[in-house]
């Protein structure tokens, strides 16, 4: 993948063929083996800015198409490791939807045909230092089309470069980071998630009614996930009454309990507890806050699931979570016509009962469901073909997002999938909207501080 510049000016070539109705070619014909017949320019679509022929120095669009199989790939920590482990069922409930459209005769694609998926799980453990290793193998050996839902932020990151220059999709990050937001740097990425930025906007934006003299007390991951909760959080409070009086960071990799940094923060008169943190660590956090504090909590998107309140020792009554997913464990959810056909077709999928409950399938499942968005959409099955079609949605919905959740994007511009929230509040096994779903289509980059 060529450098920013590169990215920029077929960008600017987008626009100028939504403005004349041109194709990216001029004669639409293919140049060797480099283009494999594909045709990226999404028709209309204003949002699909990927040129293969001036970004890719040996592109391999259709790699992994094989008659009606389309084979990807995914990184996440395997069961049993320390912290992360619990992010398996994540992976499994994109397994599930794949062995359901399999089941069902396969994936719709936007040529009218339908493919099978063949998904290859790899394991990295949630250490950035073996990812490069694993993507490696997806890619170069195992061939794949695509990485569909990876997870954990620092993995991610560490394969960006060789996935940019190899032009390989990474779709349906199982992370919100900011890093995320630099389309125009690293196109053949795109987070399902919705930005970690936008959801300390989020937070801050129910504190300034809810308790806008609040003292906040702040557990944050010391890396770009937990770095982007804080940066915003920062920004945000600027010009208000709300202030943070504490802070302490939690080490993904070498810290196995954060008891230490919440039995600290507990005692510094905060009323307010954000905690911005990953993995199973995240609910027991909940499980270290002292009876003599009570403060005003608010978890991560990444720990609101039922398999995650059970780590918290009880502790999860009362916390709040912005949320932009319905919760098949929420009895209030129950009928949603996405959670019905959810336990429904995970049943035929391979799901449990108890994994279709235990909340981390779920998103799992979405993230799945937008790759295959993707490639509905897509006007042929190649990878810069899909990448376009997915920075061009409008209107969209996949998964179990809620009702008045808008899913628009804009190519570099807004790169940003997901980018609304109610604000909720734990009450029993469900929970209780505190602020209705608000949407901030276009802004998450701006949350993030993020500059064009």
């Amino acid at each position: 993948m060529k450098h920013k510049w590169k990215v920029a000016a077929a960008s600017l070539l987008a626009v100028s063929m939504a403005m004349t109705g041109c194709s990216s070619r001029d004669d639409g014909s293919s140049d060797g083996d480099k283009n494999q017949g594909s045709d990226t320019t999404a028709g209309e679509a204003s949002g699909a800015f990927i040129n293969p022929d001036e970004d890719c120095d040996d592109y391999q669009g259709t790699q992994g198409v094989e008659g009606d199989t389309i084979k990807i790939g995914t990184i996440r920590p395997a069961p049993g490791t320390p912290n992360y482990g619990i992010y398996d069922n994540v992976t499994r409930g994109a397994e599930a939807y794949f062995n359901a459209a399999n089941a069902a005769g396969g994936v719709e694609a936007g040529d009218g045909k339908k493919y099978k998926i063949e998904l290859i799980k790899k394991d990295d453990a949630y250490d950035p230092a073996k990812t490069p290793a694993v993507a490696r193998e997806l890619v170069e050996q195992d061939g794949v089309f695509a990485i569909v839902g990876q997870v954990g932020t620092e993995p991610a990151k560490a394969i960006r470069d060789y996935m940019n220059e190899k032009c390989v999709p990474n779709i349906g990050l199982a992370t919100g980071s900011s890093e995320w937001g630099k389309a125009n740097e690293y196109p053949w990425y795109i987070a399902a998630l919705p930005a970690y930025a936008t959801e300390a906007h989020a937070w801050v934006n129910y504190l300034k009614t809810a308790a806008p003299n609040a003292k906040v007390a702040l557990l944050y991951q010391n890396d770009d996930f937990g770095e982007a909760y804080k940066g915003s959080f920062e920004r945000e409070i600027e010009g208000t009454d709300i202030k943070i009086v504490a802070t302490e960071s939690f080490n993904a990799i070498g810290n196995l309990s954060p008891e230490a940094q919440v039995v600290a923060l507990s005692q510094k008169s905060a009323d307010v507890f954000i905690v911005g943190i990953g993995g199973s660590a995240c609910p027991k956090a909940l499980s270290f806050i002292p009876d003599t504090w009570k403060p005003m909590t608010f978890i991560s998107v990444t720990c609101g699931a039922k398999i995650a309140m059970l780590l918290s020792g009880g502790h999860d009554q009362g916390v709040y979570l912005a949320q932009a997913t319905y919760d098949p464990a929420d009895p209030a959810d129950a009928d949603q016509p996405s959670i019905v056909e959810f336990r429904e077709q995970g049943k035929i999928g391979g799901l449990s009962d108890d994994d279709i409950s235990n909340g981390l399938a779920a998103p799992g499942w979405g993230f799945a469901s937008l790759f295959a968005l993707g490639l509905k959409e897509a006007k042929t099955v190649d990878r810069a073909s899909v990448m376009n079609a997915l920075f061009s949605l409008k209107d969209a919905q996949f998964g179990m997002l809620r009702e008045g959740i808008t899913i628009n994007t804009d190519g570099a511009k807004d790169p940003w999938v997901v980018e609304g929230f109610r604000i909720s509040q734990r009450e029993g096994e469900g929970w209780v909207e505190k602020a209705p779903v608000e949407n901030w289509e276009g802004q998450s980059n701006k949350f993030a501080d993020l500059k064009d």
